[in-house]
């Protein structure tokens, strides 16, 4: 479904490129209908901000925000395994999943990285794509309530996805990830660098593979709607 690929765009390094894309989205977000009408009002900031605010500073915060603060990590078996190495194999078992499906990654990107996990949910049928999104529900909903009480508008994509998942999280799963801020030094860098072929340059996100597939997937599927929009 079209409506992953969206969130995975709103989650990724912003560039003009994105905010370019973003009336599209709205528009997939529409015909889609996944989202519902009080989600979608939560997100407009989000689209607002990305849509007017000057491309460095959302970078900015971009970085400060997720790449700079590991209690915000996007890469989820970072809130679950830590730096312990089970968090290798998971990766490793995710990345089969993904090559199931045909998706394969740039040197750059981990397993993990939600925009990339929501990439492969959009290769699946809603229902399996619902249901392989309550799998990380609790961490998603983690990221929701930090960047809440830290007033970003980013908050507002991580509740639409845990609205979207096919179950709510735990109680025991919640217990299991501490709710506290977690320290903002010490990221399993060294984790991170055995998956890295090459160091990660934030300027040049949307040339990984997964990100050329996620722009042209969006246009397709802009161009098909307003296909069809002209033909009727």
């Amino acid at each position: 479904m079209d409506t992953f690929r969206v969130f995975a765009a709103l989650l990724t390094y912003p560039t003009e490129e994105l905010a370019a894309s973003l009336p599209e989205m709205e528009e997939i977000l529409d015909r889609d209908g996944l989202i519902a009408a009080e989600g979608r009002t939560a997100l407009a900031p989000l689209f607002a901000e990305l849509a007017t605010t000057d491309i460095y500073e959302l970078q900015a915060r971009y970085i400060e925000l997720f790449d700079q603060s590991r209690s915000l990590s996007l890469h989820l078996f970072e809130h679950v395994h830590g730096e312990s190495r089970d968090r290798g194999q998971a990766m490793v078992d995710l990345l089969e999943r993904y090559r199931e499906q045909g998706l394969e990654l740039a040197a750059s990107e981990l397993p993990d990285f939600l925009p990339v996990y929501l990439e492969y949910l959009s290769q699946l049928p809603i229902e399996s794509a619902r249901s392989e999104l309550a799998q990380p529900v609790a961490v998603i909903h983690l990221l929701g309530e930090r960047l809440a009480k830290r007033r970003s508008a980013y908050a507002a994509a991580l509740a639409a996805l845990e609205h979207l998942a096919a179950g709510a999280p735990s109680p025991d799963d919640l217990d299991e990830l501490s709710l506290e801020e977690a320290p903002e030094d010490g990221r399993a860098e060294g984790l991170d660098a055995e998956w890295q072929e090459e160091p990660v340059d934030f300027t040049k996100r949307e040339t990984t593979l997964v990100g050329r597939q996620r722009a042209r997937a969006l246009g397709a599927a802009h161009r098909k709607t307003a296909g069809g929009a002209q033909g009727g």
